[in-house]
């Protein structure tokens, strides 16, 4: 190819360029707000929010002022201490299983009854309950049990993993507008201008083939190593690990972006590019490694569909036998 078709041309390689580039820096970016996150406790305390609306609002014994009884005596449960950092001032568990969960909660609406329970037990204690939230959603909860304990502890598994499901959307919520900032500090950071960079790609062809050629090293490693999927119902807020941006992939980057040869505008319309493309470094950043990593691979495969297949020589036809003649 001259580079003037699609298929392995200029223009394909630049944009699988600026695509690699802003994986990589939107990977940068997420690994920055799941340190954030750590720092903050914002797992934690997420998970400390919804568990108090599943259990809030629960005395133990009729006409208590103790309306967060249920609650407190989860926390104090040994199933739930165990899984807790000793410390007065220690953090709320990252997350508790589903599992976990049903066993404290059963165990509590029993009075910790020694010994095996069964199912009549579990509906004797939750009736001895005076009236409150938890009273109502267990006793809704066991009604299609059919005398079967261990239906009723999935329905209340069930029940937890739902609200799990929700506390997932908050919290990706959240971390989306920490994504927001990171991407604007990040951005101005490393003068990530995409107008730059598109310039920088277009006219330097090594650069180019060492950004595509990494880039095909990135698509060729397994696909999970970039996923932020949050799929664990028992660990709802927290994604699969993700594979950091190599040295050797962060130092192209300081080949295309950086502010030591960078020269500021002295026009309005220079300062107007500049501002655009760090705008569309930051919007690009926030989408996600995912989103990046996904177009890369569709990219990939249009640049190597093109790539003409060497040709297999063709074997020589067999010359046609002269006519014979007629006998006479």
């Amino acid at each position: 190819m001259n580079g003037v078709g699609l298929f392995g041309s200029t223009t394909l390689d630049v944009v699988i360029g600026i695509i690699f580039i802003y994986l990589l820096l939107a990977i940068v970016c997420t690994n920055v707000n799941e340190w954030i996150a750590g720092i903050l406790n914002t797992r934690s305390n997420t998970l400390k929010l919804a568990i108090t609306q599943l259990l809030d609002a629960q005395a133990g014994q009729a006409g208590s002022t103790d309306v967060d009884w249920f609650l407190n005596q989860f926390y104090a449960h040994p199933l739930i201490v165990g899984m807790s950092k000793p410390g007065e001032n220690a953090p709320h568990p990252a997350y508790i299983p589903a599992r976990t969960f049903a066993t404290a909660v059963m165990d509590i609406a029993t009075q910790q009854k020694p010994g095996v329970i069964t199912f009549s037990d579990f509906e004797a204690g939750i009736n001895n309950l005076p009236p409150g939230d938890v009273k109502k959603t267990l006793l809704a909860l066991i009604q299609n049990a059919k005398g079967d304990l261990n239906l009723a502890q999935r329905n209340i598994e069930g029940w937890f993993n739902d609200t799990m499901e929700r506390v997932s959307g908050w919290y990706k919520r959240n971390t989306q507008w920490w994504t927001v900032i990171i991407a604007v500090v990040l951005t101005l950071a490393v003068n990530a201008d995409t107008l730059r960079i598109v310039k920088t790609l277009w006219k330097d062809p090594t650069l180019r083939a060492q950004l595509v050629e990494k880039a095909k090293s990135r698509t060729e490693a397994t696909q999970p190593s970039i996923s932020v999927e949050y799929k664990d119902k028992n660990n709802p807020l927290t994604p699969t690990a993700i594979k950091p941006a190599s040295k050797d992939e962060l130092d192209t980057l300081g080949q295309v972006m950086g502010w030591s040869h960078q020269i500021l505008p002295s026009t309005f319309g220079g300062w107007a590019d500049l501002f655009l493309g760090w705008i569309l470094s930051i919007v690009a950043i926030s989408l996600g490694a995912p989103f990046w990593f996904d177009l890369l691979n569709k990219f990939m495969r249009v640049r190597n569909a093109g790539e003409s297949p060497s040709e297999t020589a063709k074997s020589p036809e067999k010359a046609a036998a002269p006519p014979q003649d007629k006998a006479a």
